[in-house]
């Protein structure tokens, strides 16, 4: 008689997306990010003063809802980006709705400056 063997017991493979973990970064990218990120706030607020002298000229609103419409889009988001995480407790999820917020109203001013009757 045969003696009874139990299957071999399958043993699950590792998952290696699960194993992979980062923490921190080098100190030269996250110094070059935050460069980066500085230079398209300080482009994008020069942009917009130079449509708000177009406005202070012209008195034309469309310069005026330019210049809202670009800070809102591309400088609103940095600093939300930025003080968010350093300044409160928020959780990512609020953190990436209040940007994207900020970057529909600013592309919700430019279209109503190009096409609206500001």
């Amino acid at each position: 008689m045969i003696p009874a063997t139990s299957p071999p017991a399958l043993v699950p493979a590792p998952d290696l997306a699960l194993q992979v973990s980062a923490t921190g970064g080098s100190a030269v990218l996250a110094a070059l990010a935050l460069l980066s990120l500085a230079v398209a706030a300080g482009l994008s607020l020069l942009i917009a003063y130079e449509a708000l002298k177009g406005y202070r000229g012209t008195r034309d609103r469309a310069m005026l809802f330019l210049a809202v419409g670009i800070v809102l889009l591309t400088g609103g988001p940095i600093a939300l980006r930025i003080a968010l995480p350093t300044l409160t407790d928020t959780p990512e999820s609020v953190r990436l709705l209040s940007t994207t917020v900020s970057e529909l109203l600013g592309l919700g001013c430019i279209l109503y400056a190009i096409y609206g009757r500001p």
